[in-house]
């Protein structure tokens, strides 16, 4: 049976309403953290991105992840790879980012090797823990990039995913002190890798990271327009090259 237009894009819309339910609300995150932002810009409908926070005790989790792919397959392996971070977290009790993305390319393996499936797709994410005034973090291919004083200091993750590695590393776990005024900045490559401006070049990190401290003294709610705004100057009317989630926290007491 082949489907109508009209039936394809309900399966879109359907399947957008399955993924907002594992979205925490940008009201959520703000109840958390007042001075923070989320920004979340599919490429198409559904994403292959997603965001992450949870509270545990006095300690906060939070995440940004990019899972291969976008449209339909990035937003069910989106599912996927959220269900195996809870499962870390809530069955096994794991609170230290590192533990958590290790139990998570645990059980992803043995899903798969139960399953006679190899592991063709996989998730890259930026992972930290917040207790009190210590942040710890953890990365599978995603950094870490906090805004200190007009300088941006760079964390950067494990070069490995969460998918097929014949014989992984334990991820790190890094422990870094904060200080009243730091702005974290978790993100997705689709930001960077936009192809835009007058000669169809990628935007880049360098880029980025200049953007970030120029705009740090700003309210982080000013912050999310600037970078959206930049964004859109930027890309003009190419396609949009990726999914985009990038989530901004500015720590307001020690």
């Amino acid at each position: 049976m082949t489907l109508t237009q009209t039936e394809v894009f309900d399966s879109y819309r359907n399947a957008k309403r399955i993924q907002d339910t594992i979205l925490p609300a940008e009201s959520e995150i703000k109840r958390i953290y007042p001075e923070s932002f989320i920004i979340y810009l599919p490429k198409d409908t559904i994403s292959g991105d997603f965001y992450w926070i949870r509270e545990v005790n006095n300690t906060v989790l939070f995440a940004v992840a990019d899972c291969t792919g976008h449209g339909v397959p990035g937003a069910m392996l989106t599912v996927i790879c959220h269900r195996l971070i809870e499962k870390s977290m809530k069955e096994f009790g794991m609170v230290i980012p590192g533990h958590i993305l290790d139990k998570t390319l645990e059980i992803r393996l043995s899903d798969f090797k139960r399953n006679g499936q190899s592991v063709n797709d996989g998730m890259d994410i930026a992972l930290c823990s917040i207790t009190e005034d210590r942040l710890q973090f953890s990365g599978a291919n995603r950094p870490l990039w906090i805004v200190r004083e007009g300088k941006l200091i760079e964390t950067k993750p494990t070069r490995q995913g969460i998918g097929s590695i014949m014989n992984p590393d334990p991820f790190m776990t890094n422990v870094i002190p904060l200080q009243k005024g730091d702005t974290i900045y978790l993100f997705s490559d689709g930001y960077v890798d936009q192809f835009g401006g007058r000669k169809f070049k990628k935007y880049m990190s360098a880029q980025f990271k200049d953007q970030l401290i120029s705009i740090n003294s700003n309210t982080m709610s000013e912050q999310k327009r600037l970078l959206e705004k930049a964004f859109f100057e930027w890309k003009g009317e190419n396609e949009q090259t990726d999914d985009i989630c990038i989530l901004g926290i500015r720590i307001l007491e020690k």
